[in-house]
């Protein structure tokens, strides 16, 4: 499983340990905290007044300012001005480590959409989204204190991660006289990544004190440009829809990378640090493609809709040319030594994934815009067997919601569940070679509301 920032440091501070100086070696144990565990599954944010709560099965249907990103063909369904002007997600992440006694997580509000349309002449309506597309934090504390023969050992972890997509959608739709409509657009992507962490490990025994601390601060940006595309295609009773992401252009990126790691073990003593406010932050995009249909009657629409995500090989996202400075004194009251090596950086690889989705609603009186929403499906993480910095938990979602219409505004509620486990995760390395393993559920719940307004 993925190792932790500040199990990369500790490993290396032993490695050098064994290297320079095998006293090190006698070091009863030395700790390795959990993960800090950063979900990187595509679009796990539910977005729009609608496809919020109908999990994203909506590349056929989609008819509001939201299809400025699900499939900007959607946006000829719109003959008038519409502005959604609140649309948003309470979420609350869970994070349950088995081999820790404190829990993790957090509350945020997500502002995930804002968006309007406008048809210029016939036939053409133009429309624009500001929304959030990924958005993982979660903040964990906890102490472990432990007996050994002869003495206590405790051990304390706290991590604090965040990972945010936010996008600025542009697009342009086109109806013919037929049943044909076309869309494209552009995007603009901004993704942020903050992870902090430290461990802190104190063992008394028979033999002394020995002391371990580590703390490390990973940050990076960025912003890129995306082209899209989309179709859609009516009949009676079925509607088809497609829709096409590409790549992202640089436009913008930013990074820093912070390590510090402290062994005291006696008389000898270990250090390594890394230091670059300017670090390089690289952030490669998939290519995205969508397909749905939909059966859709006067008061029933459901939808099954096909998430294609393309593989993105192993890369460096955060990378430095400043090194990795170790700092060894062996405690012979001779000068320590500083030895000087390349920092390997962190690596992310994605794997290819399909999710699949399924929504609709049901109009649930005869004479009134009142609908029950709901959805199902999957979102499986894309996090390669290479990647250092996220965390493999494949999820399964759901949602639940009502909408409905009074006078010209229009607004949607409801709930969306998200839920997964990450497994055999390297909880704790212990220096004697043991291994503690442990799963971490995951639980993401939100509640999402809207409201629009059609002129």
């Amino acid at each position: 499983m993925r190792c932790s920032r500040c199990l990369r440091v500790e490993l290396a501070l032993y490695a050098a340990c064994l290297v320079a100086a095998p006293a090190f070696a006698q070091v009863d144990a030395v700790s390795t905290p959990p993960p800090n565990l950063v979900l990187n599954n595509y679009d796990s944010v539910p977005v729009g007044p609608y496809g919020g709560l109908e999990g994203s099965a909506y590349a056929a249907r989609v008819g509001d300012p939201s299809a400025a990103w699900f499939n900007p063909a959607g946006l000829a369904r719109q003959n008038n001005a519409q502005i959604s002007g609140s649309a948003g997600v309470y979420e609350h992440t869970s994070v349950t480590p088995d081999s820790l006694p404190n829990r993790g997580g957090s509350l945020q509000q997500l502002p995930n959409f804002v968006g309007f349309t406008f048809s210029p002449r016939p036939k053409l309506t133009l429309g624009a989204a500001l929304l959030t597309t990924n958005a993982w934090n979660q903040e964990t504390d906890s102490q472990l204190i432990t007996t050994v023969p002869a003495g206590q050992q405790r051990f304390a972890y706290s991590a604090d991660s965040d990972f945010e997509q936010r996008v600025l959608a542009f697009g342009a739709g086109y109806r013919g006289n037929g049943p044909w409509r076309f869309g494209g657009g552009l995007a603009f992507s901004l993704m942020s990544l903050r992870l902090v962490q430290s461990v802190s490990d104190r063992l008394a025994d028979s033999t002394g004190l020995k002391t371990l601390l580590v703390t490390a601060r990973t940050s990076g940006s960025s912003v890129q440009l995306r082209s899209q595309g989309g179709v859609q295609y009516d009949t009676s009773q079925f509607r088809l829809g497609a829709a096409v992401r590409t790549p992202g252009l640089k436009l913008y990126r930013s990074g820093s990378v912070t390590l510090d790691g402290t062994l005291d073990a006696g008389p000898s003593s270990l250090g390594a640090s890394v230091f670059d406010p300017d670090a390089t932050f690289e952030q490669h995009q998939p290519w995205e493609f969508q397909v749905g249909g939909a059966w859709v009657r006067e008061r029933v629409e459901l939808e099954l809709d096909l998430q294609a995500y393309s593989p993105i090989s192993a890369y460096s996202m955060v990378s430095s040319d400043q090194p990795t400075l170790t700092y060894i004194d062996a405690g012979t009251n001779q000068p320590p030594t500083v030895v000087s090596r390349p920092f390997g950086g962190f690596t992310t690889e994605s794997n290819g994934v399909v999710n699949v989705s399924a929504g609709g609603h049901v109009r649930l009186l005869k004479d009134r815009d009142l609908r029950l929403h709901g959805s199902v499906g999957n979102n499986q993480s894309p996090v390669g067997s290479q990647d250092l910095l996220f965390n493999k938990v494949d999820l399964l979602t759901w949602s639940l919601g009502l909408s409905g219409s009074l006078g010209k505004f229009t607004f949607a509620a409801g709930f969306n569940r998200q839920s997964g486990t990450a497994n055999d995760v390297a909880v704790r390395n212990l220096l004697n070679g043991q291994v503690v393993h442990s799963a971490m559920a995951v639980t993401l719940a939100g509640f999402i509301y809207s409201l629009a307004y059609q002129f």
